[in-house]
């Protein structure tokens, strides 16, 4: 098959979940036979087109800020969906696999698919709803029309966890127009890698946005730190950086306080391995790769109970790490009782290596070929 995904960002110029999904499938069906493409925003200095790893990347625009005032920017949205629609146009696909987020190519997408007769899919990660307005005011109720109307675009809805699924339900799309496919890791390579000399004991890894709460996490090692000193690394870029480290120095945590970019692969999962405990206090999560990495590497997550993270149903309460509210005094004592046992700490390691093997991409991969192919996986 010939397949095409679509998405304004892409793995490794800009590090997120919906990217490396992307990434992984893509290398994997390329090793499958497939001829497989992305168009997106042009993140690389170079040929508007090149290939690598097998892969062909499609550069339609050169970059622009994502987040503007810290929220993603809509102009940036608009102008890839406007330069998509010739260079997309001008190939003939058998699938056409577009990223939900910014919307706005799922139109182009739409277009472009019925001309060609060519199958439409579009993975969704997480489905806001009436979060709209908490995000925008009054004005969530447009990127309320515009959502419904853009998850009406494809052909079929590959949704990333059970409950983007049955968000998208709610929004009365019908049930046979939805699958499953979750994001996944390289689950037999990560067990083969080796920890990183530099050990810590609270590790994030993600993006710097509000949502991910990274100030209460902060607040909960420094009160944390009052039975014992706690050593808290962040890797990750974005908008509330700055901030953050200003925190760090008004607690008077900057001797306990870790802050660095982006890793590659191979580096994230060896500073996972020299970690003793996993925080994810993110409030909005379609999914969470970085927890399944966690996972992977024997490593127990804390994460908050709120209606939009969705990376709790990941999490085994008290079996592969601890599900507590959204403030800084039960995520201190959380990270406190994973810290101070090491005895019951090893036996929730153990229990969450076997926990991720489920996400292995291997196996993701040939349940995505199966639905590209026409068969109707898990629905």
């Amino acid at each position: 098959m010939k397949i095409v995904f679509v998405s304004d960002v892409v793995y490794p110029y800009v590090k997120g979940g919906a990217e490396k999904r992307i990434y992984e499938l893509s290398r994997r069906l390329v090793a499958r036979g497939h001829n497989v493409h992305v168009f997106s925003v042009r993140w690389w200095d170079g040929p508007k087109v090149l290939v690598k790893d097998g892969i062909t990347y499609h550069g339609v625009c050169r970059k622009q800020a994502l987040y503007v005032n810290g929220r993603r920017s809509i102009l940036e949205a608009v102008w890839f969906a406007l330069c998509l629609a010739v260079p997309l146009a001008k190939e003939q696909f058998d699938v056409i696999d577009c990223n939900q987020h910014p919307y706005f190519p799922l139109f182009i997408c739409k277009i472009i698919s019925m001309t060609r007769r060519t199958r439409f899919f579009a993975t969704w990660h997480e489905f806001w709803g009436d979060y709209w307005y908490e995000y925008l005011g009054k004005a969530g109720l447009l990127g309320q029309i515009i959502e419904k109307t853009a998850a009406m675009m494809p052909d079929r809805i590959v949704a990333v966890s059970e409950r983007t699924a049955a968000a998208l339900r709610s929004a009365r799309l019908p049930d046979r127009k939805i699958l499953i496919v979750s994001n996944g890791i390289p689950y037999k390579h990560i067990q083969q890698a080796p920890p990183s000399m530099e050990a810590c004991d609270v590790f994030f890894a993600g993006r710097l946005i509000k949502d991910k709460h990274i100030d209460v996490l902060i607040q909960a090692c420094r009160a944390a730190t009052a039975d014992r000193a706690v050593k808290l690394t962040i890797y990750g870029e974005g908008p509330e950086k700055e901030r953050l480290k200003q925190l760090a120095t008004e607690l008077d945590m900057t001797g306990n306080v870790k802050f660095g970019g982006f890793l590659a692969e191979e580096e994230l999962i060896a500073r996972m391995k020299s970690a003793r405990v996993f925080v994810l206090p993110s409030s909005r999560e379609g999914f969470s790769i970085t927890t399944i990495e966690a996972l992977a590497c024997g490593l127990p997550v804390i994460t908050v109970d709120c209606p939009r993270n969705y990376a709790i149903d990941l999490i085994e309460n008290g079996t592969t790490g601890l599900i507590t509210k959204l403030d800084k005094d039960p995520i201190s004592a959380a990270i406190l009782t994973l810290l101070d046992d090491s005895a019951a700490r090893q036996k929730m390691s153990e229990a969450c290596v076997k926990a991720a093997e489920q996400y292995d991409w291997d196996l993701l991969t040939a349940e995505i070929e199966r639905i590209y192919n026409g068969h109707n996986g898990n629905n």
